[in-house]
């Protein structure tokens, strides 16, 4: 009985190691993106939203940034949806020329919901007036060349795009500063290998993205998860719709400054992942035969929230069941110590590669690189809970950091002035070439400053 219970655990073990083996050799060689050459043909006309709860202290620093945006004022609008608002969120968005739609349903809570309940209106109130539709969180900052960006994208034929997240308050703690590390992990390690191999990204990460409004069934939108990104993103893969990243529509986000914060944050990611089983996997299924290519990929990341907790329970019983037959305590806490220790380092490392990749470094980066293992570890914890305890209650996080683009620039020091967004590379992928449509991959084999994307050589 011993024997099977060790089998089952490294079978599992094996499968979660094949998982993130998959990952890594995705994002190989680990090189950067070109930006491909893009002629507008069109300017796309944006509705561009903002979802707040109780934002006073962020949102007019927001919106400030919105209203510099380079793009022309009669191609968008911003609209902010004041859902629940107890303070002086409304107003400060009217004062900011913004359409505003207040929301009171303290019932029907979350992302999702609210999405949901603005779309259903939307729909009615601005049908056929816009082309595509940015969302954005109130604790945001937006570079001014945002929709310009996100405007090429839709001209190369991408429905759904994602931007660069960096974040607005990466010096404030160390664990705001790990987060900060995740989004630039990320960007370069999971969104831009899929767009080198002509792949769909698999998450638009809640804010900073946009999409074409005919991706929307009937125009409406229906999400049932706590995870309304992932399960949009995937049923968008699953209809077919190319969702792309680019480096040039950049946006700030403000981080979780309290371990406790990151704990509740990450609690609903991690089980809105799960979730994904239910609402993601089924329709990818579906489409598998038509579209295996694209689907493949997302199918395999669908299967990604049972893997953590999963895989740590089946570490430690293995662990376990080792020292109940051999006895050898001793050298199993050893080897776990050493393990530990050299994946720590190994963690560090990569979050210091991925400051240098970018270009990025603030007071105090240094403690982030530190915590930044610890950070990634406590997610398997995380994955743990939430297969014995699922709540679905949204539970919103504070936030304060009231600063504007400017400041956050200026505290990029040295960073910004290196454009951190570039990303060094030399592939990069264009739905203009072949005849793969959307999803045709550019691969670049030698350097060639006269080839152009789309082009092999």
């Amino acid at each position: 009985m011993l024997d099977v219970a060790l089998i089952v655990c490294a079978v599992v073990a094996a499968l979660a190691g094949l998982y993130g083996l998959y990952f890594v050799v995705v994002a190989f060689p680990f090189t950067g993106l070109r930006k491909p050459d893009v002629a507008p043909d069109k300017v796309h006309r944006f509705a561009v939203v903002v979802f707040a709860h109780n934002e006073a202290p962020v949102i007019g620093q927001l919106l400030e940034s919105l209203r510099a945006l380079r793009y022309p004022n009669n191609a968008y609008d911003v609209f902010v949806v004041a859902d629940n608002c107890a303070d002086e969120t409304a107003a400060i968005a009217l004062s900011g020329d913004a359409i505003v739609w207040e929301r009171f349903d303290p019932d029907h809570s979350g992302k999702g919901c609210v999405m949901a309940w603005f779309f259903d209106r939307f729909a009615v109130e601005c049908a056929h007036k816009y082309d595509a539709c940015a969302i954005f969180d109130a604790d945001n900052l937006v570079d001014p060349g945002f929709l310009e960006a996100m405007n090429d994208q839709l001209c190369l034929g991408y429905q759904v795009s994602i931007g660069l997240r960096l974040s607005k308050n990466p010096s404030s703690t160390p664990v705001a500063g790990a987060s900060a590390l995740f989004w630039l992990l990320q960007a370069r390690f999971f969104h831009a290998p899929r767009v080198r191999r002509g792949l769909p990204c698999l998450t638009v990460g809640g804010t900073g993205f946009v999409f074409d409004l005919e991706v929307l069934p009937d125009g409406f939108w229906s999400t049932e998860s706590v995870c309304e990104d992932i399960e949009f993103t995937l049923r968008a893969i699953a209809d077919g719709h190319a969702v792309s990243f680019t480096n040039d529509a950049i946006f700030y986000d403000e981080q979780p400054r309290t371990w406790w914060q990151s704990f509740v944050q990450r609690y609903r990611w991690s089980l809105g992942a799960l979730q994904m089983l239910r609402y993601g996997t089924p329709a990818l299924l579906r489409t598998f035969r038509q579209r295996w290519r694209t689907s493949f990929d997302a199918l395999i990341y669908s299967f990604g929230g049972l893997l953590p907790g999963v895989s740590a329970l089946a570490s430690i019983a293995m662990t376990l069941l080792l020292g109940a037959k051999t006895g050898q305590w001793a050298a199993l806490g050893l080897g776990t110590v050493v393990g530990a220790i050299v994946g720590y380092v190994a963690i560090a490392a990569v979050g210091r590669l991925l400051l240098a990749l970018h270009g990025q470094w603030w007071d105090g980066a240094w403690k982030a690189v530190a915590v930044f293992p610890i950070y990634l570890v406590t997610w398997s914890v995380i994955g743990v809970v939430v297969l014995f305890y699922r709540n679905r209650r949204w539970v919103s996080i504070p936030h304060t950091d009231g600063l504007r683009l400017d400041d956050v620039r200026a505290a990029a020091g040295s960073g910004t002035a290196k454009e951190p967004w570039a990303f060094p590379g030399r592939r990069d992928a264009d739905p203009r070439s072949g005849s793969k449509g959307p999803w045709a991959a550019t691969w670049v084999a030698d350097e060639d400053p006269d080839q152009q994307p789309g082009t092999a050589n």
